[in-house]
């Protein structure tokens, strides 16, 4: 079969398409022949060597198929089905094996649709943000960094879906900031002056929750508009700067919090909560209450220009590979 590996850390030229063996579904798993597979900042990461990918690889977290195989053990899934997955890497392929937990049948309008392919990172992402990490209530204020992004956009719809007050969110360019008030910001700025502009619209008080992809310094500028009581939390470092965290008496005296959390890290943590987020998410994007905002199409032999996209944060929205 065709993938794409990693065969060294670097940049968006060490993706190559190769023939590699076809892997087999093990206990509790299946394969599935891949349709589309959704393009994120963690195979970014670890391409260049800074997440959990170790050469050789084939990157990939999310993809949307029909399975191929099933497992010893497993239950409710059938060779032939049309489905979506969370795969723990090995998504840029013709064949990938996932979980059969994180494996959810796709409804009938999503199948053959690229959209497909992008349900499981952003949006898992998006709903944990909102209610278990921030636990975002109806009357607070928030503040997203990266809001034209693939995360953004769903997150904005999210707040409004979720009855949240319109999301404060920031760009690298205001071009990019018609996408976000479409996908639900009522205001968007861009990074160089994020902190004053966010003051001046909440009358000096800060938000009560700054959601952070970003680091480095937009992070520590992030701690400055946090209300009492506010929360912050990061959730990747896209800049891949150094973080600059205020210390724990910092925090004290401003009584505020930092919060983390990781989509990828979780489900080997604590598997058994995110399959409930999978079906979720497959359900309101199914039912076209949140558009995931694909807005780009690559075949699998251009993953590299996809990822060059990606890193030069030029576009907005959804990026997904088209392998078969």
């Amino acid at each position: 079969m065709r993938a794409v590996v990693v065969t060294e850390y670097g940049g968006p030229e060490v993706l190559t398409l190769r023939d590699v063996p076809e892997p087999e579904p093990g206990p509790g798993e299946v394969s599935l022949t891949v349709a589309f597979a959704g393009v994120n900042f963690t195979d970014v990461r670890n391409r260049v060597g800074d997440g959990l990918g170790v050469v050789p690889f084939i990157p990939g977290v999310e993809v949307a198929g029909t399975v191929r195989q099933v497992g010893p053990g497993v239950e409710g899934l059938r060779p032939g089905q049309q489905v979506a997955a969370l795969t723990r890497g090995h998504g840029y392929a013709e064949v990938v094996t996932a979980a059969a937990g994180l494996t959810v049948p796709l409804p009938e309008n999503l199948i053959g649709k690229p959209a497909s392919g992008s349900m499981f990172v952003t949006m898992q992402l998006g709903l944990f943000l909102l209610r278990q990490v921030a636990r975002v209530l109806p009357g607070e204020t928030v503040l997203l960094h990266g809001a034209a992004g693939g995360v953004g956009t769903v997150i904005g719809q999210l707040a409004r879906h979720f009855g949240l007050r319109p999301l404060y969110g920031t760009v690298s360019d205001l071009a990019k900031a018609q996408f976000a008030r479409q996908n639900g910001f009522a205001q968007v700025y861009e990074y160089g002056r994020f902190d004053t502009a966010v003051l001046a619209a909440t009358g000096g008080r800060g938000v009560d929750v700054v959601l952070d992809p970003v680091g480095g310094q937009i992070r520590a500028r992030s701690f400055e508009v946090l209300a009492p009581f506010g929360r912050l939390v990061t959730y990747s470092n896209i800049s891949r700067e150094p973080e600059v965290v205020p210390d724990a008496n910092w925090m004290r005296a401003r009584c505020v919090g930092y919060a983390g959390f990781s989509g990828g890290q979780l489900p080997q943590r604590a598997p058994e909560l995110i399959r409930p987020s999978l079906l979720e998410a497959t359900e309101l994007i199914g039912a076209g209450v949140i558009d995931t905002g694909v807005t780009s199409v690559f075949p699998l032999a251009r993953a590299a220009d996809a990822h060059r996209q990606f890193e030069q944060r030029t576009a907005v929205g959804k990026f997904i590979l088209a392998v078969s």
